[in-house]
């Protein structure tokens, strides 16, 4: 049986300001330290698989 640890678990991803995923890691402190390598990029929280998500 697979480990399902993964699954529950916050993915955070550093985004360019053009919207380019570029880092994407389980720590949030180490995405913020990233960010800051890439100005105008932003740290956000990876969505789950199967969330549907709409861009307006």
């Amino acid at each position: 049986m697979a480990c399902s640890c993964q699954k529950n678990r916050k993915q955070y991803e550093v985004v360019t300001a053009e919207g380019k995923v570029v880092f994407p890691t389980s720590s949030e402190s180490t995405a913020k330290a990233v960010a800051k390598r890439y100005p105008g990029s932003t740290v956000r929280e990876k969505p789950k698989p199967g969330t549907a998500t709409t861009a307006r």
